[in-house]
């Protein structure tokens, strides 16, 4: 995962494309997990003292090894050696950033290979069989310089071969966090279904919101969001790539396969919960006039492979966002996103579907 300073919404725009017409554009371990967690040492004598997913000493050396390895990762932009601490939408998105180095400057390579550490760290674990996951809430920090202003809410999650990975997270927009919940031994509570309704949306709504921010030009209101800096910066995107392809093209943009699409919730102390998930979107560029072709961004040119122009192409995002939803009635706050390219491929045909489809 990078560095919160180089991580916020607004990192990269929507694939920058123009006309032909007009020129080209573009973005420059495992182990045993007995033991307490943050609770009560005992449940009154009743049986085993309550135990955590994890205990929070194993927790934090989960992250300190996260740290070692990330660095190590960054530093030679190996995405092997990262999926041994990395997996879901934190790994596609850390592979689809060392894949765009190819167009950076020295200096932002330098940069992004700074070893960073996460610091200020709160744990919140939930009561073994509740969940397979943990969260932590921290900032970020480069050796030598200030921590990052605002924090990031990290998700660990345990992996089929008992190992741990860090599967999802997002940096936030604000310093303002909430409360989290706790059982009556001091466990954070995960929410157990997804698609339950706490307040105005259930967390599996969350993405429908998001990609609807993509798709619906008209009120912010009809999504369940709040207006947001999250919320102006993604609404942005279409606008902006609709601006660059007018007159002769048209940006649309729609649920793309959710392939890594996951919800992770904790329910907080006033009744609501705080939900890291991650979403597919798929941006259709074509031109609209027989004369018009679309010419690639040099980040589209990263998965094409070319710099040629087609007719339309195809663009895959993926965002991880967090989110608050209020207990009862309000609007939904997004705290903040991450977005990146994962894939790009031209139209099949003159009418630009999509490659391996017979529409």
């Amino acid at each position: 995962m990078r560095n919160s300073a180089r991580g916020l919404a607004g990192v990269a725009c929507a694939g920058s494309l123009v006309l032909v017409m007009a020129g080209c554009g573009g973005d420059s371990g495992g182990g045993s997990e007995s033991g307490s967690g943050s609770g009560s040492a005992s449940d009154g004598g009743r049986g085993a003292a309550p135990a955590g997913v994890v205990t929070k000493a194993k927790a934090a050396k989960l992250v300190d090894r996260y740290e070692k390895v990330n660095s190590q990762a960054n530093e030679k932009s190996d995405p092997k050696l990262l999926s041994t601490v990395e997996g879901g939408a934190v790994f596609e998105q850390s592979k689809a950033t060392y894949k765009m180095q190819k167009n950076w400057s020295r200096k932002e390579i330098t940069e992004y290979r700074e070893p960073f550490v996460y610091v200020d760290r709160e744990y919140y674990i939930p009561r073994k069989g509740t969940a397979d996951w943990f969260a932590v809430v921290a900032h970020s920090k480069n050796p030598g310089k200030r921590k990052g202003e605002f924090p990031g809410i990290l998700i660990m999650e345990k992996q089929s071969d008992g190992d741990w990975k860090l599967v999802a997270g997002s940096y936030s927009e604000t310093k303002w966090m909430p409360k989290f919940a706790k059982d009556k031994d001091g466990f954070a509570v995960p929410v157990s279904d997804p698609a339950k309704k706490t307040g105005p949306m259930a967390p599996e709504k969350l993405s429908d919101g998001l990609v609807e921010l993509y798709t619906s030009q008209g009120s912010t209101a009809s999504t369940g969001f709040a207006d947001s800096e999250t919320v102006t910066s993604v609404r942005a995107i279409p606008k902006e790539q609709n601006r660059l392809l007018s007159p002769h093209g048209e940006a649309k943009f729609s649920r793309g396969e959710p392939t890594h699409e996951e919800v992770h919730a904790l329910k907080t102390a006033d009744g609501g919960l705080l939900s890291v998930f991650s979403t597919e979107i798929r941006e259709h560029d074509r031109g609209t006039s027989a004369i018009a072709s679309v010419n690639p961004s040099d980040s589209m040119q990263v998965y094409l492979g070319s710099a040629s122009a087609m007719p339309s192409f195809f663009v895959d995002w993926l965002h991880q966002t967090s989110a608050y939803i209020p207990p009862k009635t309000g609007k939904v706050r997004l705290l903040g996103t991450e977005y990146d390219m994962t894939d790009a491929k031209p139209g099949a045909g003159m009418n630009g579907d999509m490659p391996g489809t017979n529409t």
